[in-house]
């Protein structure tokens, strides 16, 4: 996204501006979505071993 400011733009028209990208810049998280998964699966690092564990 590009936003033009003049070189003649007063106050108002560079915090209109301002305003424009700070509410483009914010991006959706998953756990916006979702919430977030405290505790559920223990230690991220044994979970992987124990999901993906295809020898044993």
């Amino acid at each position: 996204m590009v936003i033009v400011i003049n070189k003649g733009a007063d106050k108002k028209e560079i915090d209109k501006a301002l305003k424009k990208i700070g509410k483009q810049s914010k991006k959706p998280k998953l756990t916006d979505f979702f919430g977030k998964l405290k505790n559920s699966f223990g230690d991220g690092l044994e979970y992987q071993k124990k999901i993906r564990n295809e020898w044993d």
